[in-house]
């Protein structure tokens, strides 16, 4: 699929307003449903809508799957929506005459609707987002999501205590046409940016073959782990949600006080989710996969255990609390997390299966079972055995999520070695991936290299057999002699390796090779270190040793980025962008530099407090350059940020003259001095001037003279040979403190 250009920020922000919404209309429905259901029909009757619902869900999945092969999802769901809000209100119309009709309607809308109206509006935006500003913005839009849920369970219990239960539809079907809206603005432009090429449905909601799904689940034992979780999950939560509304009804009755129960306890549950979302990473970290998948079998287990040994409505609103909460938080993330591996193909003919086949089967297997219960038992032991039938379910499906961890590892491990998944390690958020990310790249990256071999040739026992690959593996295998087998090959790096080696420029130990691998290269591969030197996610690191591997293109297209790199936040980014600038126009004076940018720039370094001035320094060790302002006795004497400052004036000023000036800021002698100072007086701009002069020890008073420029260019070059004198004996007074510093410690 191709996306459209990288979404801006007001589509962004239409679909957090459409996540809100969505949000809203769900919760908001989900507990209008419950307390109009149980206000005019018996609690026994709910199995039996759960197996209905179940049943006309899975139908929805599959009428929406081809509908979607010819409508644009836009279009599809935008209506989807519409139709929802008409039926909610034909069902408030519907409230007054027959309620026992209305309610299981409206049952079966939000149940069985509900659910794929939230699909659809997620694969509108994985249609509209690019996967890399994707995976930094759908949290945020999840997160908008979780508050709208909260929202439309507060909006529910007001309007409950003030209108009643009915009046609360209308209002959902307002939310839905908000909705509809919504999401029409925010897919219109997926479609328009391709000249209306068609979009197509994400892989969850295709309507692939269930024969082909079926064949994948029986020869994959991995992913029937996971349809087992789903399933045995969702029979324990259907089980347990009986439990929670039997209670609910026998404590508050029914009417409008068991929709304000309803509300409050799904804005609880929305709040408490959203909470739980935003540290899924540490948790992650912390938990594993295997126990994240597994905290709603963990909390169910000792909330039934919990329920059972105190029954009544705090324990049972526990037990369904803490399920939900885990359910829609850190259970979701690893859930999805355990797909990354499985290739694509798999994965598209059995993850709808899985997650709305199981999870739907686990509905109406639950529903049967506590109808059939309810006809064999005493009504005195219902709950019980049910109860403990759901906290068996927790048991086993613990044991499945245990089980599911060493299925994963081996998944992950054969689809790194065959390149099925493409994960980039600060990407993921769990130990175990992490984990078996490291283990995989090292064990299987690094070929045996001798002295005389071709860092790129070919091991047999390796299951990749492309070198490209074997050498990127290498080159993320941080082991560092086969990394620096790989960088100093004498045939340059392919494009394909160009990615994999900016990284290293973070890692001391391998980074002047990796500057010099990349100096090869870079006249061929400016534009993709332009990029990465300008993009503020790389580290410190990256950017600042980037700076020096242009000072050897001498192309306008490099003079251009690093003119750009001259705004970057550190110092000495900027420091050796302005050096590879000087190097670059030595190399070629045909390069266009712009006067008044390079002064602009200037300004902007000599604006900053004394303290600030004195305190800029360098990490990297600079490299020798006959051209560079600062010798070996320069070196520990100027300051980083006077010797940036002349760096960048060089590239407008005349550059021998502005040489011999700065080393003569640096003698004893007055009369070297005022030469130097009297030069720069006269060739700098006035406001450069005012400011630069308090750090170099000058007054332009003293510095002032009327002598005609010439006069003073031709005296200051002139007094070269003296400055060298004077700082040579500079030298051997600094040589000589040191060795009698050095006797007197003896």
């Amino acid at each position: 699929m191709a996306f459209s250009r990288a979404p801006s920020d007001s589509v962004v922000a239409t679909a957090m307003v459409c996540a809100g919404a969505v949000g809203a209309q769900f919760i908001g429905g989900k507990a209008t449903r419950d307390a109009l259901f149980l206000a005019y029909l018996d609690v026994s009757s709910l199995p039996a809508m759960v197996m209905a619902t179940a049943g006309v869900s899975i139908l929805l999945v599959a009428l929406s799957s081809r509908c979607l092969r010819r409508v644009a999802p836009s279009v599809a769901v935008a209506c989807a929506f519409t139709v929802s809000a008409a039926l909610l209100l034909l069902e408030w119309a519907l409230t007054s005459r027959a309620p026992t009709l209305a309610a299981p309607a409206v049952y079966l809308q939000i149940s069985g609707l509900g659910p794929m109206l939230g699909s659809g509006f997620w694969l509108i935006a994985s249609e509209r987002f690019d996967p890399r500003t994707a995976k930094r913005r759908f949290g945020q839009i999840a997160g908008v999501g979780t508050l709208g849920g909260l929202a439309g369970a507060l909006v529910a219990e007001r309007v409950a205590a003030i209108y009643g239960v009915e009046a609360m539809l209308p209002v959902l079907a307002a939310l839905n046409l908000v909705c509809a809206w919504q999401v029409r603005r925010l897919g219109r432009d997926a479609g328009e940016a391709r000249g209306g090429e068609p979009l197509h449905a994400a892989p969850e909601l295709l309507a692939d073959s269930p024969q082909s799904g079926l064949r994948v689940l029986a020869a994959a034992p991995y992913l029937r782990n996971v349809a087992a979780l789903v399933l045995l999950g969702t029979v324990g939560a259907t089980l347990v949600d009986y439990i929670f509304k039997v209670q609910a009804v026998e404590t508050l009755g029914r009417g409008d006080g068991l929709l304000r129960f309803f509300a409050l306890y799904y804005a609880g549950v929305s709040l408490l989710t959203f909470m739980v979302q935003t540290s899924s990473a540490p948790a992650l970290q912390k938990l594993g996969l295997s126990m994240a998948a597994g905290t709603p079998s963990v909390a169910l287990l000792a909330g039934g255990v919990g329920a059972m040994a105190f029954p009544g409505l705090p324990s049972a609103t526990f037990m369904r609390g803490t399920e939900s909460i885990f359910r829609g938080s850190l259970f979701r993330t690893g859930y999805e997390i355990f797909y990354t591996p499985i290739p694509s193909q798999e994965k598209r003919a059995a993850k709808s299966i899985i997650d709305v086949g199981f999870d739907r089967a686990g509905d109406a297997l639950g529903g049967g079972l506590v109808r059939v219960l309810l006809m064999l038992l005493p009504a005195s032991r219902h709950q019980v055995v049910i109860l403990s039938i759901a906290v068996t379910c927790s048991a086993v499906a613990l044991v499945i999520a245990r089980r599911l961890n060493h299925g994963y590892i081996q998944t992950l491990e054969r689809s790194l070695v065959s390149r099925a998944v493409e994960l980039d390690l600060s990407d993921v958020e769990d130990l175990t991936t992490r984990t078996v990310m490291l283990r995989t790249l090292r064990g299987t990256a690094a070929p045996a290299l001798t002295n005389d071999s071709d860092p790129l040739a070919l091991r047999p026992d390796l299951p990749v057999a492309d070198p490209d690959v074997q050498a990127i593996l290498v080159l993320r295998s941080h082991d560092r002699e086969r990394i620096l087998a790989v960088l100093n090959n004498e045939k340059g790096l392919p494009a394909t390796h160009v990615p994999h080696v900016i990284p290293l420029l973070a890692w001391d130990p391998v980074a002047e090779h990796a500057v010099w691998a990349l100096r090869k290269v870079v006249k061929e591969r400016v534009g993709e270190l332009i990029d990465a030197l300008l993009d503020p996610n790389q580290p410190f690191a990256v950017r600042r040793r980037l700076g020096r591997v242009f000072s050897v293109c001498a192309s306008q297209r490099a003079v251009d980025g690093l003119l750009l790199g001259l705004d970057d936040v550190r110092f000495e980014v900027r420091f050796q962008c302005g050096r590879s600038l000087a190097a670059i126009l030595e190399k070629n004076s045909l390069v266009r530099i712009d006067r008044e940018r390079i002064f602009d720039v200037v300004r902007r370094e000599v604006l900053v407090s004394r303290p600030v001035w004195e305190s800029q320094r360098l990490l990297d060790r600079l490299e020798d350059d006959e051209h560079s302002f600062v010798d070996e006795f320069l070196k520990d004497r100027a300051g980083q940020s006077l010797t940036h400052v002349f760096t960048l004036l060089s590239l407008v000023l005349p550059t021998t003259p502005l040489h011999v000036a700065f080393r003569g800021l640096h003698t004893n002698d007055p009369a070297l001095r005022g030469t130097a100072l009297e030069y720069l007086e006269g060739v700098l701009p006035p406001d450069i001037r005012d400011r630069l002069w308090p750090f170099i020890g000058g007054t332009p008073e003293a510095a002032r003279h009327a002598r005609a420029r010439q006069d003073i260019l031709d005296d200051l070059l002139r007094s070269n040979e003296s400055i060298q004198l004077n700082l040579e004996e500079l030298r051997r007074c600094g040589q000589l403190v040191n060795q009698t510093d050095a006797a007197a410690g003896a």
